[in-house]
């Protein structure tokens, strides 16, 4: 409101879009942070040096599907819409997230690593088009900046938050509740109506 003043109250499905935006990025964003301590909670026969390898090739698979989805997933983003794409990226992290904290062996957990990197190279195409969609086109940058308070904050909201949660609750807990935002930034489309705000 600071910064968009009375604009942003008549533009609601900007603000959900901003919400889809940080919901996702503070999972996709964290997930990292924390998996090395989810896998020594996980697997306790994988404890200091012996929990780095399995946690940096799962980091591995996450990043090559996000550099394998970059680029069809522009096309994708224009054949089916940004929105379909968002519906599919944050079931699909939601997904890929429960089949890492059901995982019984590390290949199985790298399959969802596949999945959660699938979604999170889909879901940043997909959900700039959509933002590009719903703001003012002679104010583009003014309001596409605010957005950046989303990816920016992302990063501090998750590890603030999350390294209490993991350290008090377990990082079991922790993947699940980024989990729920993957599934929260899906149901944060319901609000966005492109149509009805340009």
């Amino acid at each position: 409101r600071i910064s968009l003043g009375k604009e942003a109250g008549n533009r609601p499905s900007f603000t959900w879009w901003v919400i889809n935006r940080l919901a996702f990025l503070v999972a996709a964003n964290n997930l990292a942070s924390f998996v090395l301590y989810f896998i020594q909670e996980r697997f306790p026969e994988l404890q200091g040096s012996a929990a780095a390898q399995p946690a940096s090739l799962l980091m591995m698979v996450v990043g090559v599907a996000i550099l394998v989805i970059s680029i069809p997933s522009g096309w994708l983003t224009d054949k089916f819409g940004a929105k379909l794409l968002l519906l599919v990226s944050g079931l699909m992290a939601t997904l890929g997230t429960v089949i890492v904290i059901m995982s019984r062996t590390m290949p199985v957990m790298f399959v969802g690593g596949v999945l959660i990197g699938l979604a999170t190279g889909a879901f940043f195409s997909s959900n700039w088009a959509l933002g590009v969609s719903i703001v003012p086109k002679e104010e583009a940058g003014r309001w596409l900046g605010i957005s950046n308070l989303a990816g920016a904050g992302a990063g501090a909201v998750g590890a603030y938050i999350g390294g209490p949660i993991g350290d008090g609750a377990g990082y079991v807990l922790l993947m699940g509740l980024y989990g729920f935002l993957f599934l929260f930034s899906t149901l944060a489309l319901i609000k966005i109506k492109p149509e009805a705000s340009v």
